[in-house]
């Protein structure tokens, strides 16, 4: 298999931001019902869109929660974040090869923004989709096919590109989408959520450090 695009989850899999995140969701979690929450329920909501996590929660007064969830991740997210080990040299290797690089999350725009300024990743990743960007979040592959239509892919082309594609990500959302696309997906197993869970979906690759991912596209 030729790769020619990589495109990746952003939260747990490019950068860690899980002690960021979980602290806020907590925070939201003990202000609206006085706990927090449990390993269970967290490997439930993990990576999807922040509106879906609040809703757990609360379908009435998801909106007020998840405003509660951003103001209190934009105050410890410089503290908790740092990028993975691995990462950077994986995507500068990446792109000597010529492979192209997106990001698709469905993290919001900003939040997006705010790492790639943060972590030096504009000059190795090409394109990015953030929630914002779409009408339908991952697991759609809405994400996935607008990263490669910014990459120059042709609608012709589309399906002959997502043969040459990998997705890369930490969730179920993730596998899922990669799924209903069509191109191949690469699990990372420093991801938080529960590996067993995440195997039944099926991925195509599993990876335990950044260099594999050259090897796969080397391949």
């Amino acid at each position: 298999m030729t790769v020619k695009y990589a495109l990746f989850d952003f939260d747990g899999t490019l950068v860690d931001s899980n002690d960021a995140v979980i602290n806020s969701l907590n925070h939201v979690a003990l202000a609206f019902r006085g706990h927090a929450f449990n390993k269970e329920e967290l490997n439930e909501i993990l990576g999807k869109p922040i509106y879906e996590q609040m809703k757990f929660l609360s379908l009435d007064e998801h909106e007020r929660l998840v405003e509660m969830y951003r103001v209190e991740y934009r105050r410890v997210q410089d503290e908790l974040t740092k990028i993975y080990d691995g990462i950077y040299d994986m995507l500068i290797a990446l792109k000597a090869m010529g492979i192209k690089t997106g990001i698709v999350s469905n993290k919001g725009r900003s939040g997006i923004d705010h790492g790639l300024i943060r972590f030096d990743l504009s000059e190795v990743i090409d394109v990015t989709v953030s929630y914002d960007d779409v009408v339908r979040a991952k697991p759609y592959a809405d994400g996935i096919y607008k990263a490669l239509q910014l990459l120059g892919v042709e609608e012709a082309s589309m399906k002959e590109a997502l043969h040459q594609t990998l997705f890369v990500g930490d969730s179920g959302h993730d596998l899922e989408s990669a799924r209903n696309a069509g191109c191949r997906s690469v699990l990372v197993a420093w991801t938080l959520i529960d590996m067993q869970q995440l195997m039944v979906l099926g991925p195509d690759h599993v990876v335990h450090h950044p260099e594999e991912i050259v090897t796969l596209c080397e391949r």
